[in-house]
């Protein structure tokens, strides 16, 4: 199977919020597979940048909202014969767990890392360029001079509290981008255009390409159509230009 490239339109603040997230959750977990001090200082970037975000909104709130809405939804459908009622049921068990543990949670996630000493004091140089310099933060420095081991066990005791969150978002995001087959499109000259089905509330464009064209989408959606450009760049330092010739590709538009 050739490899692809997949880009992701969202269709609602809530859904917007989730990738951004979810985005985050991937930058820790790259960035823990390595020992270097970069690759940690990577990795408390992504737990601050985590934190800020459960900290301007009630995250935990929308999360176990949109689980729920998820559930209802799921459960219309053990009626239906020809579907996998073993997978069905599976993931119906698995939100209602999630939205358990949620629930158990006693304030917003991540609460008790908001009085963190360090990691506020690394929050507060990061908007300096170059302000986790030695000479800022040599506790930290310090810190970083440690065996690889004994950072691990810090971030990850940081981390810890964003883990129910982050097993959430990935379950809802999961079953958003399941929820319709990709289908086979041709955009003419670059350019496609769609209608929204009224009676459907889509909540994720997905496109997919094959991942050796030179050539990306650039999406704009509205309450009632959406629409993609196709561009193609050979310098990224320039401005890309739109593909005129025609391009085949998949698109699914999720909606659960």
């Amino acid at each position: 199977m050739p490899e692809i490239s997949v880009f992701e339109q969202p269709l609602n603040e809530r859904i917007r919020t989730f990738l951004r997230l979810e985005h985050l959750f991937c930058q820790f977990e790259q960035h823990m597979k390595h020992t270097s001090a970069w690759d940690t200082q990577s990795a408390i970037k992504a737990i601050i940048d985590l934190l800020s975000m459960v900290g301007r909104g009630d995250i935990k709130r929308e999360t176990i909202k949109e689980l729920e809405r998820q559930n209802t939804n799921l459960k219309s459908f053990i009626k239906i014969p020809d579907i996998n009622h073993g997978r069905l049921a599976l993931l119906i068990d698995e939100q209602k767990k999630c939205i358990e543990e949620l629930h158990a949670v006693s304030g917003n996630i991540g609460q008790n890392l908001q009085s963190n000493e360090l990691l506020n004091a690394i929050r507060q140089r990061l908007t300096i360029p170059g302000g986790l310099c030695d000479f800022d933060l040599p506790a930290y420095s310090h810190w970083l001079n440690q065996p690889f081991e004994n950072r691990q066990l810090v971030l990850n005791e940081w981390y810890e509290p964003l883990k129910i969150l982050q097993t959430a978002i990935t379950l809802i995001l999961n079953v958003i981008r399941e929820s319709t087959e990709a289908i086979d499109e041709i955009a003419e000259d670059g350019f496609y255009q769609r209608n929204l089905e009224a009676n459907q509330s889509c909540l994720l464009i997905r496109v997919i390409l094959p991942a050796d064209l030179n050539i990306f989408p650039e999406i704009s959606a509205g309450k009632h159509r959406f629409s993609i450009r196709f561009l193609r760049t050979d310098n990224p330092a320039q401005r890309p230009e739109q593909e005129m010739s025609n391009v085949d590709f998949k698109l699914a538009c999720c909606s659960l």
